[in-house]
């Protein structure tokens, strides 16, 4: 039986916390990002936040004491790291940029030891040496974007990467994937590059094995569809592949030898997503998970026997799927799944007997353990955000119903924890962005927290269109912006309140992106059911989609546009809340970031020039200095705050 055992090698105390938590505790980034094992299973490389900053630091494994790490200058971040060999680890800063939300790779490689030593910028825009006076190789600028795609592992000194070239927009680089990639090997002690290939198309992802083998490409055309490609050996030519079977599919990894490439995509008749197994020799293509409930979202692959072998699927809450045959990882999650019972256990990554383990769940933020094979023990390392106690969480709860016209619709309803007997509370309507692809999951959400800490119910409703129910559930929410996808929130609104101890007549809408589109929307619709509606970084206007987004700058854009939005004026108008201000009765609050390239600001100011037009009073909070959404913790501070106190006034006891 697995043993579970405390070692906590950062002592932190925390006194008793109310029933009323400060709005900081929710508002702060989490303070440890990820962990991984060198390949030798000696040392831990994790990501930790530290007074606003993300740090590298490295551990002894045995002792858990800090040995190493980097220390960002000025405002960058810690973004990526990765294991080269058991001494060196490359990585990635990421900075804020002009009209991002979140600060974002710079596009510059650097590598340090674990020691310390022999500290090197690798890559990128400002990595150039001096070449005057000397015949012998240096580093170069290089302005584009690298991803890692092989550590090579027969080589303990280079690395296999891709680069997609920058593109000079007016005084600004752009990746927008529109250039042909280039693959190359980058000496990780020396930063000197040697170009391997030009790929033969623009943006193309190429798949490459252990050995830096590329037998495998994949692109998107200028209509958004995926094409792939594969070669038998380095010198021979790129063959269009003609798989019917996988040409809908997305390819994620390739096995050591390059001859099996593993894709995600629906089964044939679309109604879930799975994994397959193709060999490219053969044309064999096999479905590796079966007897699913909902979308394969996550996976642990076995390293021994080069595959996926556990899939995760949220139908309601977490669910496992094991592919067949016998697997050592597989083996070893299902003790793991049995010793933290009710919370979603993944396997980080794994070497020499040892294995981190990652577990969350809805009141869980995260907390990591190292297991020990041998022992069959796990320790207990850190907890992401330690100063929230999970006993103090409120709880998600999966519903699902279906609307008139025979859906069915998924989502989760969260109670205040303090909620008496007998009583109900008011409801914030709570809806995701994207919308196509994205989901609300049974998991921790620091948002959904506080509102829970503040005394509000929050209803989260996977309206059609979202991701994860398979690919026809998605398409349903092609061209319904406006319409079907705001009837699917509307009648959750109903189902919660016939189901739920929830007071109809304290109910506001809250989203964010398309979420604050659905919002104002959802209010225009069913004028008479929700008291408040806050629309956050949303857009009100569905033609600025084709005249004001950066969407149309990006490869497939425009095509994206047109299959999901269309291009019917008719439609368009109707569709969005900016035409129909005059229809909404509820008291409207509105959210912007100033500088958001993706939804641009004159979503908002067109909003409040209707709201205007027609008498009604909005208060705006407009953000300067941020892009589609509020990063920072000073400027999150602000926001919530001030959205708490527009629930409070409109919906609160």
């Amino acid at each position: 039986m697995l043993k579970v055992i405390s070692f906590l090698f950062f002592i932190t105390s925390f006194g008793v916390l109310s029933a009323e938590m400060p709005v900081e505790n929710f508002v702060k980034h989490g303070d440890y990002l990820d962990m991984e094992l060198s390949p030798d299973g000696k040392h831990i490389s994790a990501r930790i936040r530290n007074e606003g900053r993300i740090y590298l630091v490295f551990l002894d494994t045995a002792t858990m004491q800090v040995v190493g790490g980097v220390k960002p200058q000025s405002s960058d971040e810690i973004h990526s790291a990765t294991w080269i060999n058991n001494e060196r680890v490359v990585y990635q800063f990421r900075e804020a940029v002009y009209n991002s939300d979140a600060p974002i790779a710079t596009g510059e490689l650097f590598a340090t030891n674990v020691d310390d030593s022999r500290a090197e910028m690798l890559y990128g825009y400002r990595a150039g040496e001096s070449q005057l006076g000397s015949k012998i190789a240096k580093r170069k600028d290089t302005a584009a974007t690298p991803d890692i795609i092989s550590t090579l592992i027969n080589d303990e000194k280079q690395i296999l990467i891709v680069e997609y070239p920058w593109d000079l927009e007016g005084n600004t680089y752009y990746d927008n994937r529109k250039t042909n990639s280039v693959i190359s090997r980058l000496n990780v002690y020396s930063g000197i590059k040697r170009k391997v290939e030009t790929l033969p198309y623009p943006g193309a992802t190429p798949f490459a094995n252990e050995d830096g083998q590329v037998r495998f490409i994949r692109w998107r055309n200028e209509n958004f569809e995926s094409e792939f490609a594969y070669r038998e050996n380095d010198d021979a030519q790129w063959k269009d592949l003609d798989n019917e079977q996988a040409k809908d599919h997305v390819p994620i990894g390739v096995s050591k030898s390059g001859q099996n490439v593993y894709f995600s995509g629906s089964v044939e008749d679309a109604e879930l997503n799975t994994v397959f197994e193709l060999d490219v020799k053969t044309g064999a293509y096999t479905q590796i998970f079966s007897d699913l409930t909902a979308d394969i979202q996550s996976l642990n692959w076995d390293f021994e026997l080069d595959k996926p072998v556990i899939g995760f699927t949220f139908p309601d809450k977490v669910a496992y799927t094991y592919a067949e045959g016998t697997s050592k990882t597989a083996t070893l999650h299902k003790q793991l799944v049995a010793a933290f019972s009710g919370q979603n256990v993944s396997i980080t990554s794994q070497s020499d007997g040892l294995a981190l383990v990652r577990v969350t769940s809805d009141v869980n933020p995260g907390e990591y353990y190292l297991f020990n094979t041998e022992t069959n023990s796990a320790s207990f390392l850190w907890a992401n955000r330690s100063w929230l106690d999970p006993a103090q969480m409120a709880s998600k709860t999966p519903l699902k119903f279906s609307t008139d016209d025979g859906v069915n619709i998924n989502g989760y309803i969260t109670l205040p924890t303090n909620l008496a007997e007998n009583q109900k509370a008011p409801m914030i309507v709570m809806i995701h962005g994207g919308p196509h692809g994205v989901r609300d999951y049974w998991s921790f959400d620091s948002e959904v927290q506080l509102f829970a800490n503040r005394g509000y119910a929050v209803l989260q409703i996977n309206y059609r269109g979202s991701g994860g129910y398979g690919d026809k559930f998605q398409e349903a929410g092609y061209m319904q912006w406006g319409g079907k996808m705001i009837q699917d929130i509307i009648d959750g609104t109903q189902y919660a309140v016939d189901t739920y101890p929830i007071d109809e007549a304290r109910m506001c809408l809250y989203g964010a992106s398309y979420g604050g589109y659905a919002a104002l929307m959802a209010a225009v619709r069913a004028p008479e059911t929700y008291k408040c509606t806050i629309g956050y970084v949303g857009i009100y206007d569905l033609n600025y989609a084709y005249s004001q987004s950066d969407t149309m700058k990006t490869l497939g854009g425009e095509a994206y546009l047109n299959k999901v939005i269309g291009t019917n004026k008719e439609q368009l108008n109707e569709f969005s809340p900016v035409n129909h201000a005059n229809k909404i009765k509820s008291n409207v609050m509105l959210i912007h970031g100033e500088r958001d390239s993706r939804v641009p600001v004159i979503n908002a100011e067109a909003m409040l020039s209707k709201f205007e037009s027609v008498g009604k009073k909005v208060p705006y909070l407009n953000f300067s200095n941020s892009g589609h959404g509020v990063y920072d913790e000073e400027g999150r501070f602000i926001l919530y705050n001030a959205v708490i106190d527009f629930l409070d006034k409109n919906i609160g006891q």
